[in-house]
């Protein structure tokens, strides 16, 4: 498997569960309810998650997290289309599970 699949898998896979921690965790759930713009925010703590993920590319921790980006531009594009994935995971999440 490649960096980029692996990359897009991980990221695929934290859109879902920030989502159901948004919509599950109690004491999250009640903060995010009462929130204007719940894109919005969804939105930016996507794009925290993902720049965390990228920081620690540029760690010397990075091989011994498993992260298999590097700190270079190149993984920096792989990242974002990353985050589109993420984003897009994380919203189908919101949709599946609105009903509950």
């Amino acid at each position: 498997m490649s960096p980029e699949n692996l990359a897009n898998i991980i990221l695929g896979v934290l859109g879902v569960v920030l989502q159901l921690v948004f919509r599950y965790v109690p004491k999250v759930q009640v903060w995010y309810s009462g929130q204007a713009n719940k894109g919005l925010w969804m939105l930016i703590f996507v794009a925290l998650t993902g720049a965390a993920y990228f920081g620690l590319s540029c760690t010397p921790y990075a091989a011994e997290l498993g992260v298999s980006l590097s700190c270079d531009q190149a993984s920096l594009f792989t990242l974002l289309r990353a985050l589109f994935i993420m984003a897009s995971s994380n919203q189908l999440t919101y949709l599946y599970t609105r009903g509950r």
